[in-house]
């Protein structure tokens, strides 16, 4: 399926990157911070990445990696800056700051408004294979609709593979899969060639 940009990105801005899920723990935090580091480490992209969302995974995260405050207003791992319990004064703020590269976490499709997602440049939405998964509140939204009217890049890091080859024989939007990563702060070689063809 070729990616369809709704918003044209215009040279000099920052690019901005909408990640959401279909439902809850599908990898969309995961894939965020993959990204992140892809683009600081291998292309020397200035980063930022905001969590536009209630999960409090950032404060979390960034407090153990690096030691601070769980109520810091951002953390730098690896070069990316953090930025925990975003809106939209956050994203206007990293927008001036020099940023070549803005990651946005929505989390679950439907947490937040669909006017949010169109300022995206590109979207990624992830969903899951996995049985357990794919009955989950949220699944049940027409995630296939969205992403297919709108153009978003489907992905998916968990569950059966051969399910994932069976849809994309009988189904749309087509799913993608993210490679294998037990640490999203280390970029793999794997990880670099898949981040190529989707960035």
């Amino acid at each position: 399926m070729a990616y369809i940009h709704k918003k044209k990105h215009v040279m000099g801005e920052p690019r901005i990157i909408g990640v959401t899920g279909a439902g809850r723990s599908m990898g969309t935090t995961h894939l965020c911070v993959l990204a992140a580091n892809y683009l600081c480490s291998a292309c020397g992209r200035r980063t930022a990445v905001l969590e536009w969302n209630s999960h409090g995974d950032f404060a979390r995260f960034g407090s153990i990696c690096t030691g601070l405050s769980a109520q810091e207003n951002f953390y730098t791992i690896q070069e990316a800056d953090f930025y925990p319990r975003s809106a939209g004064g956050v994203l206007a703020e990293c927008l001036h700051k020099g940023y070549e590269e803005i990651l946005i976490d929505f989390g679950s499709l439907g947490e937040q408004s669909s006017q949010e997602l169109l300022r995206c440049h590109r979207v990624f939405l992830t969903i899951s294979f996995s049985e357990w998964q794919m009955e989950a509140p949220g699944m049940k939204q027409a995630w296939e609709e969205c992403a297919e009217k709108n153009g978003w890049l489907c992905l998916a890091a968990f569950g059966s593979e051969q399910s994932r080859i069976r849809w994309n024989k009988r189904r749309r939007p087509t799913v993608r899969r993210i490679p294998l990563s037990a640490d999203a702060f280390t970029v793999t070689q794997q990880t670099v060639e898949f981040m190529k063809t989707i960035l």
